[in-house]
């Protein structure tokens, strides 16, 4: 049993322990049990037998994965408060390589590898801790910054988790990995609404990364090499790629961000500022070692520093919602050097990976239409997204980088949807539209459209069975037009306890 299954039975002990204990210290009602059961199936609509990553067929699956999240909520005392999540998350599509892999020897299956096990959430808050509405939360926590719905711009203190960026699970169109630190909140004593927000994490963390990152990367500075090495009639070489220069585990390396907030004039406000690290890998040096018997390119890779100032905005102007948020981009100043070795003799140049400042920003509106049960559109704009940057010139054209796509440059989407609900909510049909548009000066090959419309039945009281279908059509240059040939079908079942 891998070390997921292991931790299994543990896990759901200290659950029922905490559940039969706590109790004990605070008012019964005060404790709560609650989850999700779910499942989530999808499978291909269109052949696609070059793709590189996922070559595939009408009626092949796509993704088939099951999902429990159990959580235990409730209060130690009348000021202490605490939070508890944990994932149990199975792939329903196991491999076997071999007949070794069916053997057991313990009354179970041994094929168990495609099991995952985490603790999303783990913290417990102090309330009015030695003032009247000073709060402080501590442990694995989601600090969210941010007004828009998803494409936010100043939302940079947990992580993206960009591993499933491309499984077009709605439930994570965007997830953050939660981290361990402390988050401290006041309220401050005034005649109008003001608060002041301060966020520590004791340790960097990397986003994860989509399926084929590695691949496509590889295959992107293969492609540079064989120019490099054609030049010099020599023959092609091999490529690699490393991560250096990790921020250390100590205190002047933790994320940490300050945020004050208020209301004015119905309108929700907030200033923020981000200090931390850039949590996708950037290249800061490529060496190239050309010679009579072997060719070789190696990318160096690490995780500078980042400031963000933030300012987000959300209410509402004569029952039309609106909001925004603006966010100014300060990458830490830092060259990528290029070493070339000919032979014996060896020249290097030096440049910036990004612009000094760059700037991401959103705007939003929805409303509410009077047409039967009422009739609720959304639609917003938004100018780079989490994985985008503004690569300077020098950048593009020795290292290829700033075309469209992941970790490409900053591109423009708009998005909107529109839902509408059935006899009495127990059917609700939502139609959800992405535009992608990386370069207006070539519209009809540099843009990508992503249509999914979804019917939901709930039979029951917190139970949910969705039917989906993503359609997505563009040029091959954009982030999601590349995976113009995977259409997919999925149906989402849910339950909550």
């Amino acid at each position: 049993m891998n070390r997921a299954g292991r931790m299994l039975p543990g896990i759901l002990l200290l659950l029922g322990g905490m559940l039969i204990s706590v109790p004990a210290v605070h008012a019964e009602s005060s404790v709560k049990l609650e989850g999700t059961v779910k499942f989530f199936s999808s499978f291909y609509m269109q052949q696609s037998p070059d793709d590189a990553f996922e070559p595939h067929d009408p009626g092949d699956y796509s993704l088939n994965r099951g999902e429990l999240h159990v959580g235990l909520n409730g209060y130690v005392s009348d000021n202490v408060s605490f939070r508890s999540m944990v994932y149990f998350i199975y792939d329903a599509r196991p491999e076997y390589d071999d007949l070794e892999q069916l053997e057991s020897g313990s009354g179970y299956s041994s094929i168990v590898h495609e099991q995952d096990t985490y603790i999303k959430d783990a913290s417990f808050t102090l309330m009015d801790l030695g003032l009247e509405g000073l709060d402080l939360t501590i442990g694995r926590q989601r600090v969210r910054w941010g007004t828009s719905d998803e494409y936010n711009v100043v939302d940079n203190l947990n992580p993206v988790d960009y591993r499933n960026l491309f499984s077009f699970d709605p439930d994570y169109l965007v997830e953050h990995l939660n981290m361990d630190g402390f988050n401290l909140e006041y309220i401050v004593p005034v005649d109008f609404d003001l608060k002041l927000q301060a966020v520590y994490f004791v340790s960097f963390k990397p986003s994860t990364l989509p399926l084929g990152f590695t691949a496509q990367s590889l295959a992107m500075q293969q492609s540079r090499l064989d120019e490099l090495t054609t030049s010099y009639g020599f023959p092609g070489g091999s490529v690699g790629m490393v991560v250096r220069d990790v921020p250390d585990y100590e205190v002047s390396s933790g994320p940490a961000g300050l945020r004050v907030s208020g209301v004015l004039w119905n309108f929700d406000w907030g200033l923020s500022y981000y200090h931390g690290h850039q949590s996708l890998p950037m290249p800061y040096r490529v060496v190239t070692d050309i010679g009579l018997d072997s060719t070789t390119m190696t990318s160096c890779y690490d995780y500078p520093r980042l400031d963000v100032v933030g300012f987000d905005c959300a209410g509402e102007i004569h029952s039309l919602g609106v909001w925004a948020e603006f966010g100014a981009y300060f990458p830490e100043e830092k060259d990528v050097v290029l070493t070339t070795s000919l032979m014996s003799s060896s020249s290097s140049e030096a440049f910036a990976l990004l612009e000094d400042i760059y700037y991401k920003y959103t705007l939003g509106i929805d409303y509410t239409f009077g047409v039967g049960n009422g009739i609720y559109a959304n639609a917003q704009f938004n100018h780079g997204y989490y994985d985008e940057f503004d690569y300077t010139a020098e950048a593009r054209d020795a290292l290829g980088v700033g075309d469209a796509g992941f970790m490409g440059k900053l591109e423009d989407y708009y998005v909107t949807s529109v839902e509408y609900s059935f006899f009495n909510d127990e059917l609700t049909t939502t139609l959800d539209c992405v535009l992608e548009v990386a370069d207006y000066e070539d519209f009809s090959d540099k843009t990508a459209l992503i249509l999914r419309p979804e019917i939901e039945y709930k039979p029951f009281d917190n139970t949910s069975l969705a039917l989906g279908y993503v359609s997505i059509s563009g040029g091959d240059q954009t982030k999601y037009g590349g995976f113009k040939d995977n259409d997919v079908v999925y149906l989402l079942m849910k339950t909550h306890f």
